[in-house]
């Protein structure tokens, strides 16, 4: 058994593909997760940012929104798969499933889906053509040695408090995980509200689930097919000793 990782771009009646054509050259991703679509515009021109704003809230949909980069915008809405015919609700009949995110440019969605029965492309492609112009961009076998490290996100953040999740979200928004560090945890503390002792342990609390979660996949990783190790660079104790071996 295989999988088939199928790439397409389609167009039709689907306000994030209509609305993308109003921003051209501007690649819209979405990841739709647990009843959340999340949605990055990568731009800081506040004046496209607040017509894309005005947009999205014609829905009612838009509960949160903030500045994640300096070169991007990050909007959180609800769900909208249950009132618009959202290209999750097309493929999901032929079992396919998203490999997000969603990229939303020109007028056209693009698209990346896996599924394990080849077939029922031709089924998919019929449906979607049947909404309007849908292009095939890539189709390829992949074997199922791909799925063991494939992180889903409940594994790994369904046991994070929501403030243990805000601290960390917080911590990396403010540049705590840059290097170097553009904040202390005690400025991101003041900035919150809480002690610095109050918002740390939600901050370590929060990276320890997260690192005893990583890890099952971290090994299962290490212990499958690796890479060539890169060769040491000139002038290392190695080079240096294999050179006096010469």
């Amino acid at each position: 058994m295989t999988l088939w990782e199928i790439s397409f771009r389609t167009q039709y009646d689907y306000p994030f593909i209509t609305m993308s054509q109003r921003y051209q050259g501007l690649p819209i991703s979405m990841w739709c997760l647990f009843g959340r679509e999340l949605v990055q515009v990568p731009t800081v021109d506040e004046r496209i940012l607040e017509s894309f704003q005005a947009d999205i809230r014609k829905a009612g949909r838009c509960i949160e929104e903030w500045v994640e980069a300096q070169e991007s915008r990050i909007f959180m809405l609800k769900c909208t798969c249950d009132s618009l015919d959202s290209p999750w609700n097309i493929w999901e009949p032929f079992e396919f499933v998203d490999a997000p995110p969603a990229v939303y440019k020109d007028g056209w969605g693009y698209f990346r889906v896996i599924g394990f029965d080849e077939t029922k492309t031709r089924d998919l492609f019929k449906e979607l053509n049947s909404r309007g112009p849908t292009e095939l961009i890539r189709k390829r076998e992949l074997t199922l040695s791909v799925l063991p490290s494939s992180v889903w996100v409940n594994s790994l953040f369904a046991e994070l408090t929501e403030k243990q999740m805000s601290a960390v979200l917080k911590a990396h928004r403010y540049g705590y995980y840059t290097s170097p560090r553009q904040i202390t945890t005690e400025s991101i503390a003041k900035g919150s509200g809480l002690s610095r002792s109050t918002y740390e342990e939600h901050l370590r609390k929060a990276e320890n689930r997260i690192m005893a979660s990583l890890i099952p996949y971290m090994q299962l990783f290490s212990s499958g097919e690796k890479k060539p190790e890169r060769m040491m660079e000139k002038g290392t104790p190695l080079d240096t000793a294999e050179a006096a071996h010469g």
